[in-house]
């Protein structure tokens, strides 16, 4: 930056804050901190509320004293219509809630029942040499599920406060899905590497399954298929103009994500059942 750039730097930040009549030092002190805050990284950024508490403890160590006055009223106004938009923003009608809710009715009423009752499930896997292994990748699921949730709940509030209580509904909704009907795909990005050495190992030892348990999965699967289609055109409508289009899966991935379903299902939904979501 040359000085000239420089000056011409600092000189915006007097014209910003022209109210607060501010020096050429004290822009200069502002115009370092603006240049802090907005440093690029990847792992780490401010929610609204925390930029404003870094703003209003550098701005104290920089105005005087009636400078200060002023500025703390506007921070405060602008806070406050922060505030209100979230409320606005949470108060839209959204069909979220009843879309989630919809399919949750439909896993716990007509998808999974039939599963708890398949021999397989219920007797052989029970006895099968590799069932430490399936309990394993179950007990490493329920630590998935309980980072998930704690990541919702801590992000939420962090960014909304209790200005949001209906997404958060929504959220922690999505969040029970996950524990009644295992997520395969998110829960097998975030494994770490001996998890996915005993997953992959179960994709290969699971590969056949008895011929009524392959038809009862391609059965629910296919229905759970023609349900979600509709339940998100009866709530959200058909998709229009430019959309993103997941890629298609291979019958080969489609059935190891079956069969991962059905082995990491828990009847007691991973003690989600026991919680509070509406």
């Amino acid at each position: 930056m040359t000085p000239e750039e420089y000056k011409w730097y600092v000189k915006s930040v007097q014209d910003r804050y022209n109210n607060l009549n501010l020096t050429y030092e004290q822009a200069e002190q502002i115009h370092k901190y603006e240049q802090e805050k907005n440093v690029h990284s990847q792992k780490h950024f401010f929610s609204a509320w925390e930029e404003w508490d870094y703003e209003l403890t550098t701005f104290r160590q920089i105005l005087h004293d009636d400078q200060l006055k002023l500025y703390e009223d506007w921070h405060l106004q602008a806070i406050k219509q922060y505030e209100q938009n979230l409320v606005e923003l949470d108060n839209q009608p959204s069909q979220d809630f009843a879309y989630h809710d919809a399919l949750m009715n439909f896993y716990e009423t007509a998808f999974l029942p039939d599963f708890f009752k398949d021999a397989f499930f219920l007797h052989f896997l029970a006895l099968h040499a590799d069932k430490p292994k399936v309990d394993y990748l179950k007990s490493e699921y329920r630590i998935f599920l309980n980072n998930t949730k704690k990541e919702i709940l801590t992000s939420h509030f962090r960014h909304n406060r209790t200005f949001k209580p209906n997404e958060l509904k929504v959220s922690l909704l999505h969040h029970k899905l996950s524990c009644i009907l295992p997520d395969i795909f998110l829960f097998n990005h975030q494994m770490d590497e001996p998890t996915k050495a005993v997953a992959n190992y179960i994709k290969l030892k699971f590969r056949s399954l008895p011929d009524e348990t392959e038809k009862l999965l391609t059965t629910k699967f296919g229905e759970l298929k023609v349900f979600s289609d509709a339940n998100f055109k009866r709530h959200f409508g058909e998709l229009k103009g430019w959309h993103v289009v997941n890629r298609n899966f291979t019958p080969e991935e489609e059935k190891e994500h079956r069969i991962m379903t059905l082995l990491l299902l828990d009847k007691d939904k991973y003690g989600c059942e026991h919680e509070v979501y509406k």
